[in-house]
């Protein structure tokens, strides 16, 4: 075998070693999913991630590519979190419970704690009717 195929091979190896992510083609299992399915393990694929806001400084939504929204909640209160950005650096290529987030002006170190299903507050459901109450 010629070294250069060698190198191919190898370096092939590596990738898929490393977990280097590859985003699904459409209609393939593992593509399209609900906010719940898109959370693996404690983590999100990066390429699924569309856009990342913070309502305050410890809960924020994810959006997710085809409109699912996924919650982050911080282990601790991250001050300026929600008003100057974060920075993350992501480890093969996902978004995950126990990553570290880094406050753009204050340089404050912030903790992903948990990832969950968002679920719509009544008041932002279409009509503004909460659940009915059981009982009587």
């Amino acid at each position: 075998m010629s070294c250069a195929r060698w190198l191919l091979m190898l370096m092939a190896v590596a990738a898929s070693a490393q977990g280097a992510a590859t985003p699904p083609k459409p209609g393939a299992a593992g593509g399209e999913e609900s906010g719940a399915g898109s959370i693996r393990h404690g983590c999100i694929q990066n390429y699924l991630i569309k856009r990342v806001s913070f309502n305050d400084d410890r809960t924020g939504v994810i959006e997710l590519s085809g409109g699912n929204k996924v919650q982050i909640t911080l282990r601790n209160r991250c001050s300026g979190i929600r008003q100057d950005g974060y920075v993350h650096k992501p480890v093969n290529n996902r978004f995950c419970e126990g990553d570290i987030l880094r406050v753009m002006r204050s340089g404050g170190v912030c903790v992903v704690d948990r990832l969950e299903p968002y679920v719509e507050p009544a008041e932002d459901r279409p009509g503004g009717e909460a659940a009915p109450a059981s009982g009587d």
